[in-house]
């Protein structure tokens, strides 16, 4: 499987997702990818008609040995911001 392979099924499969058939995904942006020997893995970010489902993110993992995609959906809670600038010397 290519990377280009991979972007497009996910692509795919995250439009033909049942959370999403209400919507309507009008975009799907990679945000990060990784290939290691067979395996791919991607983090994804998804714009529906209203704009971006933030903060949803969706990493999307190819298991090359099982020929199995897997798609793990997180939610960002918050952020902590803490200043370094003091720090820095």
């Amino acid at each position: 499987m290519t990377t280009r392979d991979f972007i497009s099924i996910v692509e795919n499969e995250l439009k033909d997702f049942a959370d999403f058939r209400d919507d309507g995904i009008s975009e799907v942006v990679q945000v990060w990818y990784c290939k290691t020997i067979q395996n791919h893995k991607g983090l994804f970010i998804v714009k529906d008609k209203y704009g971006w489902k933030y903060p949803c993110f969706i990493e999307a993992t190819y298991n090359g040995d099982k020929g199995e995609l897997y798609l793990d959906f997180y939610r960002k809670y918050f952020k902590h911001v803490f200043s370094v600038a003091d720090k820095e010397q």
